[in-house]
């Protein structure tokens, strides 16, 4: 029997959360393959013993580097290497089109092996500016940068492909750490993102400061093991924790840990088009504002999953479906997630379905413990509508009914295959939410498949342990 932690210490949170497997079944999409360049050039950049008087020649070596990082990025050709010293350096950088690379030979601009290059942005700037800007770039991967202060944006990416951003960082920035728009096969990796959104209010034209990682109208992509963290403790018009919006489509939010934020941890919005296929799985989600999808300009979000996520100590629900703009809802699969004491504040329970849309159908919840004992829990599954939702095969410590929507979720809506009982979780004062040998929950839930379809929607837990094919284990881990 495998165990799962959700530690305190952000350090070992940060190990713990590269360590996972990931789950064999993601959604196919396009993304980075990060190959190392094959041009074998390579230039260095170096804020102390730097100087942009020098030749692209001379910046090939180590002791004769350019000073800023602006003048590597429009100096070197496609496909190159861009190795950035340590330090600090207080200026935004525009990557040009003329660094793009290219499938076979991608470029590389990254900080130097066991140092951190640190975009410094001192609080200063205009609205909607970024410390690093990818605009029409192609297979361009950065890495291991940090960007700071930086008045709007940390690092932003706009009308790009094949872009990656990994093992970056960023800290007190204004709006996102990482915000991206109408852009494809992008990938959003091992990054760690604190204080973002740190701007209290909307600007003159209603404008919040979106979320700590904004992926909007994008296709084909992949937001995986980052962690997302240390927000404001306040109610402000922005600050969620992942966002895939503005009808983006194709994509997997995977083995991310969000953490200590007021608002939403994950958050999917159709806004007024249509968001498709995305795969929200084997993500920790702890003191936040749980899960939710939206279509809040009167989209539709269809064939979303939800699978393999623990969700602890939420401030409202575990997940909720949003009323706002009456978007429409169908097959859309909450499955075998283990939820934790959430609803700590307001109208809140495992799961609420606001929407009152008649347009909604297949809205799948089954799989599941939830485990609620605190003060607040108002319901374990509110809903408006009754007739789009398929309820089954959950645990649930305690059972509350809904007491104030005549077509909400009542005790008569269980069936014999629910259970009311302690999941028998190893440890949860620990945050440990694997099933002991003796838990009930074990071998009591059904395969997950898509109508039509005798194939699983996937077939591990969330550390990627087998879940068999006849009867799965309940929650996001199997015993």
């Amino acid at each position: 029997m495998k165990t799962f932690l959700i530690p305190i210490v952000a350090t070992v949170l940060v190990g713990l959360l590269q360590s996972c497997t990931q789950d064999a079944d993601s959604p196919t999409v396009v993304t980075p393959a990060v190959p190392p360049p094959t041009t074998g050039l390579v230039f260095y950049v170096s804020a102390t013993a730097g100087s942009d008087s020098r030749t692209a020649d001379q910046a090939r070596n180590a002791a004769t580097p350019w000073k800023t990082i602006q003048k590597g990025v429009s100096s070197i050709p496609g496909g190159a290497i861009l190795m950035i010293a340590g330090g600090t350096y207080p200026e935004k950088v525009v990557v040009p089109v003329s660094a793009n690379g290219k499938a076979t030979t991608p470029t590389l601009i990254k900080s130097k092996d066991g140092e951190t290059a640190v975009l410094e942005g001192n609080n200063a700037g205009v609205q909607w500016e970024a410390l690093f800007l990818l605009k029409d770039n192609q297979h361009i991967t950065v890495k291991g940068l940090k960007a700071q202060n930086g008045f709007w944006y940390g690092f932003s990416g706009e009308s790009s492909t094949n872009i990656a951003f990994d093992s970056c960082s960023t800290f007190n920035t204004r709006a996102s750490g990482i915000y991206i728009k109408t852009s494809s096969a992008l990938t959003i990796r091992r990054n760690n993102i604190r204080k973002a959104c740190q701007e209290l209010n909307r600007d003159a034209s209603g404008n919040g400061t979106q979320e700590c990682i904004t992926v909007t109208n994008c296709h084909d992509f992949t937001v995986s093991d980052n962690e997302v963290w240390d927000g404001l403790t306040v109610d402000t018009p922005g600050g969620e924790g992942i966002d895939a919006k503005g009808g983006s489509y194709n994509g997997e939010i995977s083995r991310n840990y969000v953490h200590d934020l007021y608002e939403l941890g994950i958050y999917l919005d159709a806004g007024s088009k249509e968001s498709y296929n995305i795969r929200v799985h084997s993500n920790r989600l702890f003191k936040t504002g749980g899960l939710s999808v939206a279509g809040e300009l009167g989209g539709h979000a269809r064939d979303i999953y939800f699978y393999n996520n623990v969700v602890a100590k939420s401030r409202s629900s575990g997940v909720t479906f949003q009323s706002i703009g009456n978007g429409k809802f169908s097959n859309v699969y909450i499955v075998n997630n283990t939820f934790y004491n959430n609803a700590q504040t307001g109208f809140a329970g495992d799961i609420s379905n606001f929407s009152k849309n008649t347009g909604n159908n297949n809205l799948v919840i089954r799989n599941n413990i939830f485990y609620n004992k605190t003060a607040n829990y108002r319901h374990s599954i509110w809903h408006d509508l009754a007739a789009p939702h398929l309820i089954s095969h959950n645990l649930y410590f305690d059972f509350k009914a809904s007491n104030n929507a005549a077509n909400s979720f009542q005790t008569t809506n269980l069936t014999a295959a629910d259970m009311q009982a302690d999941p028998q979780f190893t440890n949860p004062v620990t945050n440990d939410f694997a099933l002991k040998a003796t838990s009930p929950a074990l071998k009591k839930g059904m395969p997950i498949s898509l109508p039509g379809s005798a194939a699983p929607l996937f077939t591990t837990d969330f550390l990627g342990k087998p879940r068999g094919t006849t009867s799965w284990d309940l929650g996001a881990f199997t015993n």
